[in-house]
């Protein structure tokens, strides 16, 4: 099963045809007051008005921000937080935690050392809550969700730089997080933690972490027993390592399996992690000779020219770029820069990408240190291949829904099967239809939340966000 990674990329798209690609950058902010040393952004439709919204932290400006886009890239800001609780504003992620449809916001501050929640009220009007700002929490660089205790609820991985930690924090149902289980016992595999990684390595449904520690010069991943009760693997620790600051998570070569796609700022090399089932992993590196390679700094998945494998778009922080590196789906990977125009892209930090514009094609959106910019970049050069528009034309009503979902098919998609996900990534229900019209699908049993319904077909494959009531 494909990580929710690969569900994302999907989600507003379909099936592409590689031509040219090429990138028309656009600042969303690059006012000081707001975007100085901009460190983090994460996209979703935080407003529930159908485009996607821009977050973005600045680490120098004590500030996270939304940006309220109008549809076709234009972008209003609002203030999320620059009290105390944003000093030195470093990272955040989007996510539903309290399971109510609506995406909230998960941050770090690694001045204030906390670990951070944004309750989004539906609008895009978010209240804060300190999750902790104990010594846990020192210099706070990472943090990501999931339900690790299999209780039902989605408790939290936060990750400390300075504090040389790894903790998780189990919610009591409420949102209130106590901790249930200190990962790091000083060993390089927590030594200075830059990103942990919610992702289920070994497929079991149990949702692991990927750490990458820059002082300790260690990627690592911490396996699930399914009660969280985790067992450290080291998958580097060699000079390939050195200054390990990104990872992502996804089959990269196409063999069913999850793969991890690195950075390792000292080593000036992108790489990634072939996985051979067992969760051995072989080394490949991407990069390490080009200028997009100086300084890794951020990294992401995407299948940009979607031809059905996942591309690495990045972020060198020393060399200025963003890039990205096509993959030919068995894992080789061919790199281009994105920008390296100093506007844009001096001190590249972050790197995300989302439909900004709505035609279908995920665009680039990027936080650069030095520039004091957030940015986004139209992707251009990706034509919808045939059969796009029967997909497109798939409706999925009401939407949010309170028990059944109502699917209805065109009568020109052909061995169409249908699959729906949770936010993790599990796939809990699935059927293959031959017949066009309206499919009724009994949600009753599902939680309250957000899902992603696949649609596969011979035209092509679409994703749907579901709302479930």
């Amino acid at each position: 099963m494909k990580y929710l990674t690969t569900l994302v990329t999907l989600f507003l798209s379909s099936s592409f045809l590689l031509a040219q690609i090429t990138f028309s950058p656009n600042i969303i902010d690059n006012a000081e007051p707001t975007a100085n040393a901009a460190n983090t952004v994460t996209t979703g439709d935080f407003d529930g008005d159908g485009d996607i919204d821009v977050i973005g932290g600045a680490y120098q400006a004590d500030h996270f921000s939304i940006y309220r886009n109008d549809g076709n890239g234009n972008f209003t800001r609002s203030t999320i937080d620059n009290g105390a609780t944003a000093d030195g504003a470093r990272f955040a992620t989007s996510f539903d935690l309290d399971e109510d449809g609506d995406l909230d916001i998960l941050a770090t501050s690694s001045n204030a050392d906390a670990y951070l929640w944004y309750e989004n009220d539906g609008s895009g009007l978010f209240t804060p809550h300190v999750i902790d700002n104990s010594s846990y929490a020192n210099e706070a660089y990472s943090i990501g969700a999931a339900d690790f205790d299999d209780d039902g609820d989605m408790d939290i991985v936060g990750g400390a730089n300075a504090g040389d930690a790894l903790v998780v924090y189990a919610n009591d149902g409420n949102e209130n997080f106590l901790i249930l289980n200190v990962l790091s016992v000083g060993d390089n595999r927590t030594n200075g933690v830059r990103v942990a990684k919610v992702a289920d390595v070994n497929e079991d449904t149990y949702p692991d972490i990927v750490v990458a520690a820059f002082a300790g010069d260690t990627f690592s991943w911490y396996e699930n027993d399914g009660n969280g009760v985790f067992t450290p693997h080291t998958i580097d620790d060699s000079v390939n390592a050195n200054g390990a600051t990104a990872v992502d998570v996804a089959d990269l070569d196409g063999d069913g399996d999850m793969d991890i796609a690195a950075g390792s700022n000292n080593a000036d090399q992108f790489l990634w992690y072939e996985n051979d089932g067992s969760e051995n992993f072989t080394t490949h590196i991407i990069d390490n000779t080009s200028s997009f390679s100086i300084g890794p700094r951020g990294l992401s998945l995407v299948d940009l020219e979607q031809d059905g494998d996942m591309d690495i778009i990045t972020a060198a922080i020393t060399g200025d770029a963003f890039a990205w590196y096509e993959n030919d789906g068995s894992g080789v990977f061919t790199g281009a820069v994105i920008s390296s125009d100093p506007t844009y892209s001096n001190g590249a930090f972050a790197i995300t990408s989302a439909d900004i514009d709505g035609d279908l094609v995920a665009d680039i959106v990027t936080a650069a240190n030095i520039s004091d910019a957030f940015s986004w970049f139209k992707t251009e050069g990706v034509i919808l291949a045939i059969g796009a528009n029967a997909l497109e034309s798939i409706k999925v009503y009401p939407n949010p829904v309170h028990d059944t979902l109502n699917v209805n098919l065109p009568a020109d998609l052909s061995e169409v099967e249908i699959s729906i996900f949770d936010n993790f990534g599990k796939m809990l229900w699935q059927d293959h239809s031959d017949n066009q019209g309206t499919l009724r699908v009994d949600l009753s049993q599902f939680a309250s939340g957000i899902y992603y319904m696949k649609v596969s077909s011979s035209e092509g494959n679409i994703t749907k966000k579901i709302i479930k009531e």
